[in-house]
């Protein structure tokens, strides 16, 4: 998998053990990580008042639908970072889970793991004045945590190296060297989509609330604050990285607005009926945003191309191996880089697995008013095949797939039509109920493999449940990753328990062993005192 095994790995062994398809497990993620880091939310801020952290997780919850809809690694990660704050300034057993659970969010998203290190560093900077023990604390959970991942990292490169394919807009143009294409598209994206996050009205309301949240959780929550504020200001000014990427990351502003909402009730509690109305529209107004982005998202596959995939595929098993498939792909837009990037990942999680490699999309020329964009493209995907030719020594299979291209068609192409209805397959679509029963289902597995776990480092049950699937997020992610070194398919049934055995089981185990300890443990003897 290369440099992001997390959720890969966390899907297999949720298929394996739950049955579950590669399209129910997604749907179940999506949800259920969502939901975790929502619990999560509310657990790390509920020292510091129980209406404010019900609300900190109800909007951060919500506010996941932004990394839930495509970027399930990042929301996996966020997950994983958010159960590491609610366990950090506990205790020191409390600190060697939270590093096991930065290990398992930087195994999910390596890239914001090194964000969430800053976050780390900042706080631990802020408490090395007044409380030294825990910047060593923090410190050294996000040293360990660190040494963690790179034993992981370090594991996952044994095999086969990843596919080097464009799997978005952004790799092509990164790959071509439009660098200034590629700075514009990162600020439309920042510009067409900010009114999606609400950031008018929540970035205030986590302002009026930055110093409420008590704690070492509260130093992490304003150093995210802070990070998040410069992250998004140093891509706008330097184009280097997209914007928008770190404000659907910046979870401490959801979370910090509720304070905010919260002082706002404070100030108006002595006309109740106006500090209902005001702070209830507030809370709407942030459930608004989340809710617009989760209703205007469609599918990235669509049945019609999904089934042409399941007829193209009668004739690729014909094919001898290593036969490059070449898949046609066009449309009137003189870009046609996003349908490019988009029609690479559904057929490659289209095709079967073995043939993955062999995939080869290429873009034909539209005119010479072609604009730069097209003509990279165009060349790119020439050269793509021209490689895979010489790899393999096979002349290329040329398909046309019509939800893909109904423009033009090569000569001695194989053209599939999306007409035909074939027998369901692993790909087949979810019904609205199927996806609810499926995340709870998730919810409840992650939810026992991390609450021992949790159990370890927080003695009050309410909020070490509420923490659980969080902290499974990670466990399992650091046990699927292990057992793959030692070859275990973790995909099947036996794999996929054990990663659960080993992942979540441990937890529970390691807890009775602590808790025996503390009970055959002496108490120290106290002198009496003579009587004057």
């Amino acid at each position: 998998m290369g440099s992001r095994p997390g959720v890969p790995a966390l899907a297999l062994v949720l298929s394996g053990s739950l049955g579950l398809s590669v399209v129910q497990v997604t749907a179940a993620l999506e949800v259920a990580l969502g939901v975790g880091l929502g619990l999560a939310s509310f657990a790390a801020v509920r020292r510091s008042g129980a209406a404010s952290a019900a609300l900190a997780g109800l909007l951060a919850g919500t506010f996941g639908v932004h990394l839930a809809a495509g970027y399930l690694s990042n929301l996996a990660m966020a997950a994983a970072f958010v159960a590491a704050i609610a366990l950090l300034g506990r205790t020191n057993r409390a600190a060697v889970v939270a590093a096991l659970m930065l290990a398992g969010s930087g195994l999910a998203h390596p890239q914001f793991f090194l964000v969430g290190v800053v976050i780390l560093g900042g706080a631990a900077v802020v408490t090395w004045r007044t409380e030294r023990s825990e910047a060593y604390r923090i410190a050294g959970a996000a040293l360990g945590g660190g040494a963690v991942l790179g034993a992981g990292l370090l594991a996952v490169q044994v095999g086969p190296a990843p596919p080097d394919v464009d799997t978005s807009r952004d790799a092509f143009l990164r790959r071509a060297g439009l660098l200034t294409e590629l700075r514009s598209a990162y600020l439309d994206r920042f510009v067409h989509r900010w009114t999606r996050y609400v950031q008018w009205l929540s970035v205030p309301l986590a302002i009026a609330g930055f110093a409420s949240p008590e704690g070492t959780a509260g130093r992490v929550l304003r150093s995210w604050f802070v990070v998040t504020v410069a992250g998004v200001a140093l891509a706008l000014v330097t184009g280097w990285l997209p914007a928008d990427r770190f404000i659907t990351f910046g979870f401490a502003i959801p979370i910090l607005a509720a304070f905010g909402v919260m002082r706002v009730w404070r100030w108006l509690q002595r006309r109740r009926a106006l500090a209902v109305a005001v702070t209830a529209a507030m809370v709407v107004a942030m459930l608004a945003g989340s809710w617009i982005a989760w209703s205007r998202q469609e599918p990235f596959f669509s049945e019609e191309e999904v089934t042409a995939l399941r007829v193209a595929n009668d004739t690729i098993a014909t094919l001898p191996e290593r036969t490059p498939l070449v898949f046609w792909v066009n449309e009137p837009d003189s870009t046609v880089s996003f349908l490019a990037t988009r029609a690479g990942n559904v057929i490659r999680a289209g095709v079967p697995i073995d043939r993955i490699r062999d995939v080869v999309v290429v873009v034909p020329p539209g005119g010479p008013e072609d604009p730069p964009e097209r003509r990279a493209l165009v060349q790119l995907t020439s050269r793509d095949i021209e490689a895979a030719q010489d790899e393999t020594g096979q002349q290329a299979k040329v398909f046309v797939l019509e939800p893909f291209d109904a423009i033009d068609t090569p000569e001695g192409a194989v053209v599939i039509a999306s007409t035909v209805m074939f027998p369901a397959d692993p790909l087949e679509p979810l019904t609205p109920l199927g996806i609810t029963l499926v995340s709870v289902a998730t919810l409840i597995v992650l939810g026992l493999a991390g609450y021992g776990w949790a159990r370890i480092g927080i003695d009050d049950v309410a909020t070490a449940a509420a923490v659980a699937p969080a902290v499974g997020v990670g466990l399992v992610i650091l046990a699927a990753v292990t057992l793959d070194v030692f070859a275990v398919a973790v995909g099947e049934a036996p794999g996929a328990i054990a990663a659960l055995a080993l992942g979540g089981g441990g937890g529970y185990v390691a807890r009775y062993v602590l808790e025996r300890r503390a009970r055959t443990r002496p108490a120290p003897q106290v002198e009496e005192q003579p009587a004057e």
